[in-house]
């Protein structure tokens, strides 16, 4: 019995060991593996320049540069492509069009096209530790392109050491960390510059500021463009208050962009005026709207209101008890002089005269 009971606790303390060392290893592995994917995810390189506007002539062979910086001291591996790109919500992101034409719901029209025009001399690329390449980009531009403008991006996606079936290969890593150089290509010609305001708003009436503003512009042109401006806004008075400017923005054609600016001190009191004034394009073209909002911080107003009512109230009863006290005062006074006025008039023949004090009082 007691060489069973040695056996079964001996048993249960190497089935605990043998679990305190499994979940060492799965901890271990984990900690590798995490280490590695965060390594693969985090690219050390940067991309000079990160965007680029260029202008070319229809029938034109144009030639740039992309250039890449290894910041690690180990080599990275990967392949250059080059995609249409575009944008289409209003904050300017770009998308990244892995198919010429279509990816999901967005596509792209053959007038913003520009992926088909450009090349570069290889694909796979080794960028050595601490060190540069300089990548050269040709832009042919056919005979027939129309004026407006084109917009591509140059990709570098970093490949990694993929070892399956006793061999060493290479695996692409995934789309997410490609870094990407974006061209803004313009073709020389008369191009549409159009865009208008298609929203403004704030609110019409506001207990304090600042004021926050919205405004949508949309690009209705052939070309991107980056209007330029302030608001400014204005009391009943006409008197400026404070102006705030546009960030600065590109709005790709087909596409809206959003404004947000805050405007104006905290404390504001009546009608104010909000104006905006801006300029886009080779011409200064003016984009403008006006708003107008009401600002009235009515409860500090009410706050003072009541304060200065219930100070009125505490007046009024101090005052009518000061005057009622003194009503009151004046009245035993009045009726002391009475009661006085009467004692004199009732002992007056025994008042010595004032002209002969010392005159006794006559004998019978």
């Amino acid at each position: 019995m007691i060489y069973d009971l040695r056996f079964k606790i001996k048993t249960k303390i190497n089935i605990k060991f043998i679990k305190i060392i499994i979940v060492l290893m799965v901890i271990v592995f984990a900690t590798k593996v995490a280490k590695t994917v965060f390594a693969q995810e985090v690219l050390p390189l940067t991309v000079v320049p990160p965007k680029q506007e260029v202008l070319v002539n229809p029938g034109e062979k144009f030639t740039t540069t992309v250039k890449y910086l290894n910041q690690s001291s180990s080599p990275v591996n990967g392949t250059i492509s080059v995609l249409d790109f575009i944008v289409e919500d209003n904050v300017g992101t770009p998308v990244f069009l892995d198919n010429p034409t279509v990816v999901g719901t967005t596509t792209i029209s053959a007038k913003y096209s520009a992926a088909k025009w450009i090349s570069f001399p290889t694909e796979n690329v080794t960028i050595a530790g601490d060190a540069n390449i300089a990548v050269p980009v040709t832009i042919n531009v056919p005979k027939n392109a129309a004026a407006g403008g084109r917009y591509a991006a140059i990709l570098f996606q970093p490949t990694v050491n993929q070892v399956g079936g006793g061999q060493e290969g290479t695996a692409i890593t995934p789309t997410a960390i490609r870094l990407a150089s974006l061209i803004y290509i313009r073709v020389a010609g008369p191009i549409t510059e159009k865009a208008r305001i298609v929203d403004s708003r704030a609110p019409e009436f506001l207990e304090y500021g600042p004021i926050g503003i919205s405004t949508t512009i949309l690009n209705e042109g052939s070309y991107h463009i980056t209007p330029k401006g302030n608001i400014t806004l204005k009391d009943m008075f006409g008197r400026v208050i404070n102006s705030s400017p546009l960030d600065i923005k590109n709005i790709f054609p087909g596409t809206t962009r959003i404004y947000n600016n805050n405007i104006g001190p905290k404390l504001m009191f009546g009608k104010f005026t909000a104006t905006l004034n801006a300029t886009y394009g080779e011409k200064g073209q003016l984009l403008t709207s006006t708003l107008v909002i009401w600002l009235f911080p009515w409860k500090a107003a009410l706050a003072v209101t009541l304060a200065v009512i219930i100070v009125i109230l505490i007046f009024k009863i101090w005052y009518k008890r000061i005057t009622k006290k003194e009503t009151k005062l004046t009245e035993e006074l009045k009726e002391e002089t009475a009661e006085l006025e009467a004692l004199k008039a009732k002992y007056k023949d025994r008042i010595p005269s004032d002209n002969n004090p010392d005159q006794t009082p006559p004998t019978a």
